[in-house]
């Protein structure tokens, strides 16, 4: 992260090199038929796209902040999200550290 934008990602060359089998997966899923093979064989399915186990780990833990320390583009976070059911306020308050509720709260929602 750059430390001159601090507590904010930056989507720069360098994590898009280091995260493009995620990203390259994650894009695939806007596919109905893609996001069926995944949902039933997610490792194989992402081992298909030559994603290394760290990358993997991370989509299987549901570590939506990690995928976007590691790199992965929000939007592309937001698409694996909505294909194992997650919503958009459950991605968001697990990047932010905090409940749901607090996120709404946060909002004034």
């Amino acid at each position: 992260m750059d430390a001159a934008i601090q507590d904010r990602y930056v989507f720069t060359g360098a994590e898009s090199a280091r995260s493009y089998r995620l990203n390259k997966m994650a894009v695939s899923l806007t596919s109905p038929d893609n996001r069926a093979r995944f949902k039933a064989d997610e490792g194989g399915y992402m081992r298909g796209f030559g994603m290394s186990e760290q990358e993997i780990d991370l989509v299987v833990r549901r570590d939506w902040k990690g995928m976007m320390d590691y790199g992965a583009s929000i939007y592309l976070v937001i698409k694996i999200g909505g294909s194992v059911g997650h919503t958009l306020p459950e991605i968001a308050s697990h990047t932010a550290g905090l409940t749901v509720a607090e996120v709404y709260a946060k909002r004034g929602l």
